[in-house]
């Protein structure tokens, strides 16, 4: 196999002393072929889920170190009326048979998401509650993106829909985080009485990670286009913290904003999708997460002690399996990555 790219930001080279390291990488085919994959779940029987944009979900049931060929699970897009746009597996599956999803869809004339979750029963995967109702989207930057964490809350980012800038505030539910109970209520320690919102200024969050032990909250936001780039973000998670979009991109701060632990600067599109910790192995605590701008899967590793300390960074795959949009955690601890038609088993 090719040896993986390292690639340095000069710019975190003063600043963080970073060590790059090299890492040899096998990836393995899983046999099937999708069509504009968004999504990888993995179920406790060793069973993976991809879920597609027309919220077509296929299930691989696994067979020893293989998998059976992909079979439909379930329809999240009410029959093509809706586009899936986020899709977890909930942690306690054995005991809930819960997944969840987020879906765009048009009401009035204008697009809106909603939060749902299914069960898993013997019959089939079918609607159990819709959790959240039309919150505000767009054609572009709608977000979605969708969790529950280790704290047992069900986390989702809405983007800003392309709205305009004075529209992109935590008010609006525009550009922001939200975080409510697994049955769709408001948490009592939210931020504000009866607001789902946990933290604002984001302009398309589309991948969540907790680090374990910590259990800090890292979230990953698309940002602009620039020449020869996008001004894509690594952000630290912090309740009602503001990440200061559409006044701030990139690197950008100030007083009452957050600096990211990372962004991506001219030369570099990373277009983030899904991302998580590394459980066990030779990556244990690192952080994954896929690009569709560039095709590479990053790996980074964060300081235990100073949360925005970046250990080390690179780059991985370069581009080979075209754009990547989702790497999880398998039952058998290793990381699966997806991307828009096809999915990947990796030994580091």
């Amino acid at each position: 196999m090719p040896h993986p790219r390292k690639v340095l930001i000069a710019a975190l080279v003063a600043l963080l002393q970073t060590p790059f390291f090299a890492s040899a990488l096998e990836t393995q085919p899983i046999p099937g072929t999708w069509t504009n994959a968004v999504a990888l779940g993995a179920l406790p029987d060793g069973s993976l889920l991809v879920a597609q944009r027309s919220g077509r979900v296929e299930q691989l049931i696994s067979e020893g170190t293989d998998y059976r060929p992909a079979k439909p699970w379930v329809d999240l897009g009410d029959n093509g009326n809706a586009e899936l746009l986020g899709f977890a597996v909930d942690p306690d599956y054995l005991s809930t048979g819960y997944v969840y999803a987020a879906t765009r869809s048009v009401s009035n004339g204008h697009p809106v998401v909603q939060v749902t979750r299914w069960r898993a029963t013997e019959t089939g995967v079918v609607l159990n509650r819709i959790l959240v109702d039309n919150l505000p989207s767009g054609w572009d930057r709608a977000g979605g993106v969708v969790k529950v964490g280790p704290d047992g809350y069900l986390w989702v980012g809405i983007g800003d829909g392309a709205a305009p800038a004075s529209d992109v505030v935590a008010a609006n539910l525009r550009g922001v985080l939200l975080r409510y109970n697994k049955d769709g209520s408001i948490p009592a320690d939210n931020p504000s009485p009866n607001s789902p919102v946990w933290a604002y200024g984001f302009r398309d969050p589309s991948g969540l990670a907790w680090q374990p032990d910590s259990g800090r909250l890292y979230a990953l936001d698309r940002g602009p286009a620039i020449p020869r780039g996008t001004m894509d973000r690594l952000d630290l998670i912090e309740k009602s913290a503001n990440y200061g979009w559409p006044k701030y991109i990139g690197r950008d701060y100030a007083t009452g904003v957050s600096r990211p632990v990372i962004y991506c600067s001219s030369g570099h599109s990373w277009v983030p999708g899904g991302a998580v910790f590394v459980p066990s192995g030779e990556w244990k605590g690192s952080l994954l997460f896929a690009g569709a701008g560039e095709g590479n899967l990053y790996r980074l590793s964060l300081d235990a002690k100073a949360p925005t300390k970046i250990l080390f960074y690179e780059e991985l795959v370069g581009g080979q399996l075209g754009p990547l949009v989702d790497v999880a955690i398998g039952s058998d601890d290793k990381p699966y990555l997806l991307s828009r038609d096809k999915l990947y088993r990796l030994v580091p």
